[in-house]
């Protein structure tokens, strides 16, 4: 069974200022942007997202954002966003659970990016890159196309690193990021064997 969940940033402002004061899980200090995804609602859905840092949260329409700006509510004026030239890493940004699927059944998640600017990790080395089975779990292994298994009531914490170029300040970018998960063993068969199966 395949479950699509599009995810849209809306934004990637990049501004001047600090990074907003960062949990115990921020990594390294390398840039000033927002970004909102839309998680697209299903009342049947396979997997359930949560977001796990203060800079990560759900609104009131049930959109994941992650708002790195003054207007991120949990952070009022503690900073501007990330900075041009720079790379900012964040070990535990949301986490994908399996305690919706029947009978206990492990699940293969893959998440993909077209934004090479915008990619992810995982630092308890659960997560792959969906082209060689290869285990990403620092930034620098980061990868817009990743893959990995959640056990039965299990929950698999995905870190993000966001590199920001030599933009303009207000610059905008945006970018689709899908969420699909299927049953194990019934994945697609360019993913078997490599998502830690």
């Amino acid at each position: 069974m395949r479950k699509n969940i599009a995810l849209g940033i809306f934004g990637l402002l990049v501004a001047f200022g600090l990074v907003l004061g960062a949990g115990a899980n921020f990594r390294d200090y390398n840039a000033d942007r927002s970004v909102h995804w839309d998680i697209v609602s299903d009342d049947n859905e396979l997997i359930d997202l949560t977001p796990i840092q203060p800079y990560a949260y759900i609104n009131d329409g049930g959109v994941l954002v992650v708002d790195i700006s003054p207007d991120n509510p949990n952070y009022p004026g503690y900073g501007q966003g990330l900075s041009p030239n720079s790379e900012y890493n964040f070990d535990e940004v949301f986490k994908v659970s399996n305690d919706l699927w029947e009978n206990n059944m492990s699940i293969v998640v893959r998440i993909t990016n077209a934004n090479t600017a915008i990619q992810f990790y995982g630092a308890d080395k659960n997560i792959h890159y969906t082209k060689t089975g290869q285990v990403v779990y620092a930034s620098d292994m980061a990868k817009n196309d990743v893959c990995f298994v959640v056990g039965p009531g299990e929950a698999v914490k995905v870190g993000m690193d966001f590199t920001v170029g030599n933009n303009a300040i207000n610059t905008t970018e945006s970018s689709n990021i899908h969420i699909q998960a299927w049953r194990l063993g019934t994945e697609p068969a360019e993913l078997a064997g490599k998502c830690g199966q």
